[in-house]
């Protein structure tokens, strides 16, 4: 039922503390070292999501509203990524034709329990951990 004032998020009345979502959205330009085939993308984005659920629950996640994004490389596709939890890998759809060396990652994170000022530098870290490739950050 729903109540004047009432914004229709009662989940979020069991979070302790923190109750506003830590939002974080950006774009990077991404050189790998080598061209790399679709399977080691696929394989670097779960080994990324995977670093970033484990920096995420060392900040305090309490929920994950949403990790999601997109590795493309022009004319190859687009490999698209989605988790909604920290315990489980992420959902992978679509993917990269042949081999690609120049990629653009877009990420969007919504989560609560972490501060929000920290959120660029736990996805930024995550992914540098998990991609051995020059990444320049635009937001």
């Amino acid at each position: 039922m729903h109540h004047p004032g009432d914004d229709g998020h009662e989940h979020l009345a069991h979070l302790p503390g923190r109750a506003s979502p830590a939002v974080f959205a950006a774009r990077a330009d991404v050189v790998l070292a080598k061209p790399a085939r679709s399977d080691q993308l696929e394989l670097t984005v779960t080994r990324f999501v995977a670093a970033l659920a484990r920096d995420l629950g060392d900040a305090g996640c309490t929920l994950v509203g949403h990790i999601k994004g997109t590795l493309a490389a022009r004319g190859r596709g687009d490999l698209a990524f989605h988790a909604t939890t920290l315990a489980a890998p992420p959902a992978l759809t679509g993917g990269l034709a042949g081999d690609a060396r120049e990629t653009v990652l877009t990420v969007n994170v919504i989560v609560f329990g972490v501060d929000e000022q920290e959120l660029p530098a736990i996805v930024r870290n995550a992914w540098s951990r998990a991609c051995d490739a020059e990444t320049a950050w635009r937001r």
